[in-house]
């Protein structure tokens, strides 16, 4: 008797601790991937400071992240003697030369004048950039200055999204119509062979760490 009332207590314990925890019990971790976010470009570089690392980081951006034509606007002051039109017309020619050089293409081009302005190019395109999903932020303590009292509002691996969304240097990609560029199957096919084989590497040639000990 006393040894069936003690299974029947143990029961009724289980069946309650069991009846707390639900399926519906919200999760902690992130199901949201990389999100793709379309956005416009724009840009002001003072006719001073143009100069060619300028324009590497312009080319650089536009072919990663440019979706549409990439606008150029020159802009003169109609009363300058220094930097006249014609002047603007043939800086902006230029600009577009060495841009092309860099692979840049898709360019649409115009001079403007304003009175009493700066002499600057105007830059702007259309783009898409790889973002953290909506629901996510970083883990409290990493940025501003939150700390784990904010813990449990965070879903676990929004972080890691986070940090590839900014890593990710092609976000078109994501779209699934990324290719591997000009390269040759067979020459790829060769490297892997001598690997398949179990052939032996050569030893790269470089300062090792007992070169350095015996300086």
């Amino acid at each position: 008797m006393k040894n069936n009332l003690i299974k029947t207590i143990n029961i009724f314990v289980a069946a309650v601790t069991l009846s707390a925890c639900t399926q519906y019990t919200p999760s902690m971790m992130n199901k949201s991937q990389v999100q793709l976010s379309n956005a416009t470009m724009m840009e002001q570089v003072l006719l001073k400071d143009i100069n060619d690392s300028v324009l590497s980081a312009l080319a650089d951006h536009y072919l990663k992240n440019g979706t549409s034509m990439l606008d150029l606007t020159m802009t003169y002051n109609p009363t300058s003697k220094s930097f006249t039109a014609m002047k603007a017309v043939h800086k902006l020619k230029d600009i577009k030369e060495v841009l092309k050089k860099k692979g840049v293409t898709n360019i649409t081009s115009q001079t403007m004048a304003i009175p009493n302005g700066v002499a600057s190019l105007m830059v702007s395109y259309d783009m898409v950039q790889a973002l953290a999903p909506n629901d996510c932020a970083l883990m409290p303590g990493l940025s501003k200055e939150d700390t784990t009292r904010f813990l449990e509002d965070y879903k676990f691996g929004c972080s890691t999204e986070t940090m590839i969304a900014k890593q990710i240097a092609h976000p078109l990609d994501l779209q699934g119509n990324g290719t591997l560029g000009p390269r040759e199957a067979r020459r790829e096919a060769v490297i892997l062979d001598g690997y398949s084989r179990g052939e032996p590497r050569e030893p790269l040639d470089g300062v090792e760490r007992d070169d350095l000990a015996s300086e």
